[in-house]
């Protein structure tokens, strides 16, 4: 019986320390499309992407969150300055938009919905850029997970990561990037 629960011990503290490691390893810059935008994740991270669409990130194992990334430029008809990145947000159907130091703007929301069969819970953010005289960028984040992870240590690690790495994106200036 000591050997079985010293085993059942062993198997919690590997598992725990792999969850450990992957939160603590050291973060990589993430240069999403050459450096259209730069932001970080947990260095033991996956990436992915598609040639038309956005990115897709997420950590090794199983049932672990997905982060997407989709990216939109736009050029203005009128000049504008990083004072109209909150009001972008707004125009688009942000009701609660922060304006970042950076002069960027970040509107978050919550949904839960069920995806054959599991229910899932996902995070959004929306970062808006103005750049002058006349471009406007948008980076939709995603971060998907079971329902049931919603309360786990291990999410609370990641949202935590992810929301100081978003909040902390940097966008080209150079709308050929």
């Amino acid at each position: 019986m000591r050997k079985l629960i010293a085993g059942i011990v062993t198997l919690f503290s590997i598992n725990s320390t792999m969850a450990d490691s992957e939160s603590q390893s050291p973060p990589k810059q993430i240069n999403y499309r050459g450096g259209l935008v730069v932001f970080s994740l947990p260095g033991a991270w996956t990436e992915e992407y598609e040639p038309e669409a956005g990115g897709l990130f997420y950590a090794p194992g199983d049932d672990t969150g997905t982060l997407r990334l989709d990216v939109i430029t736009a050029k203005s008809p009128n000049p504008v300055t990083s004072a109209d990145s909150s009001a972008v947000l707004l125009k688009i159907g942000n009701s609660h938009v922060e304006t970042l130091p950076t002069g960027a703007a970040i509107a978050k929301r919550i949904s839960r919905e069920v995806d054959r069969g599991n229910p899932i819970t996902t995070y959004w953010w929306s970062v808006a850029s103005a750049a002058e005289p006349d471009l406007v960028r948008i980076a939709s984040f995603s971060y998907s997970i079971l329902s049931s992870q919603e309360q786990s240590e291990h999410t609370a690690l990641d949202l935590s990561f992810l929301e100081q790495s978003i909040r902390d994106i940097r966008f080209s200036s150079i709308l050929g990037k």
